[in-house]
């Protein structure tokens, strides 16, 4: 049998088995709109915070402060009250903190400001021509996880069924190559996996209303995660050897790897210790590209072709350890 043709046969083999089970093809296409439902929800009872302001100076200093205040994105809400409707409106919850401006606060500034015999004025220039919100940042991070979660679950299946039905010593004692045989089992569950992060792409564009600065490179990233995590599953497939252990595995692993990989912000912003930490996580290089690629941020201070080098080096390594289990499983 030609290469192609056992490519093809391969492929549909693995076609007709996700057939077969078409309501969990459909779960797993609204896992990866549920996954943007959630990480939503992290960006939106984790932002607009209720604060009370009090104002006892009311300069012009003050103002600008408050000013600041309202336009850092996603952080207050606040709220002009009394001192004493705050303090009751802390105490039952209704508040996360209160903001007091004491008097004199505008004076006090404007006297520091003042050095004698010298002049200054500052000068505020962006580094990026454009902000990038908060919830829009949280979904595109969302696409990582939907990668590694919905692309390593159809992966695993892929693999451990063979164990489950007890057709890899077939593949030990066929002549034809497993390599083959492995690609077209994956071709079709990075297909499917590519299919539900298109849903959940389209879902961002229409609902959210987030669009990518360059939508082929965005593609072309998101179909790369989606082979790199398939290899993964599969790798993860083949060492566990049943289904019911590798998918409750990866969800398990999900949110470690999410929350310690820079999809919530950058992890260079919670110390070195963390920022050390989540290299460990695969998501971490996916986050650093697809925030690239949708937002044009450097996320990772790694470089995208690094972030993307360790992808792929993650990838093949799987499919070489995937290849292994497969030969030695055979021979059980």
């Amino acid at each position: 049998m030609s290469a192609w043709r056992l490519f093809r046969s391969s492929a549909g083999l693995e076609a007709a088995h996700l057939l077969g089970n078409r309501g969990f093809v459909a779960l797993t296409a609204l896992a990866a709109v549920s996954f943007l439902a959630m990480v939503s929800l992290f960006g939106l009872t984790g932002s607009y915070a209720p604060v009370a302001l009090i104002d006892r100076d009311g300069g012009p200093l003050a103002r600008r402060f408050i000013e600041a205040l309202d336009g850092a994105h996603h952080s207050f809400a606040l709220t002009y009250l009394s001192e004493e409707a705050a303090e009751a409106a802390l105490g039952s919850g209704r508040l996360v903190g209160i903001i007091t401006i004491p008097a004199g606060f505008s004076d006090a500034v404007a006297r520091q400001l003042q050095f004698p015999g010298t002049a200054v004025q500052m000068v505020e220039h962006d580094v990026w021509p454009r902000d990038t919100g908060y919830i829009p940042y949280l979904t595109v991070s969302a696409l990582a996880l939907d990668a590694m979660v919905i692309a390593g679950i159809l992966g695993a299946m892929a693999t451990a069924r063979e164990w489950e039905r007890r057709t890899v010593k077939l593949l030990r004692l066929s002549p034809a190559s497993p390599a083959i045989v492995l690609a077209g089992k994956l071709s079709v569950a990075a297909t499917v996996a590519a299919m539900a992060l298109a849903l959940a792409l389209l879902v961002i564009e229409v609902g959210y209303g987030v669009v990518p600065i360059a939508r082929w490179t965005t593609a072309f990233a998101l179909l790369a995660c989606v082979a790199i995590f398939t290899s993964v599953g599969a790798w993860l497939g083949a060492l566990l050897k049943r289904t019911l252990a590798a998918v409750p595995l990866l969800f398990g692993l999900a949110m470690p790897f999410y929350v310690d990989s820079g999809a919530l912000e950058p992890t260079r912003f919670d110390g070195d210790a963390i920022w050390a930490l989540a290299h460990l996580s695969p998501v971490y290089y996916a986050v650093g590209v697809l925030e690239w690629a949708f937002h044009g941020l450097h996320v990772t201070p790694e470089p995208i072709w690094v972030d993307l080098l360790v992808l792929v080096v993650i990838a093949v390594v799987a499919v070489i350890l995937t290849l292994g289990r497969l030969a030695k499983g055979a021979t059980r």
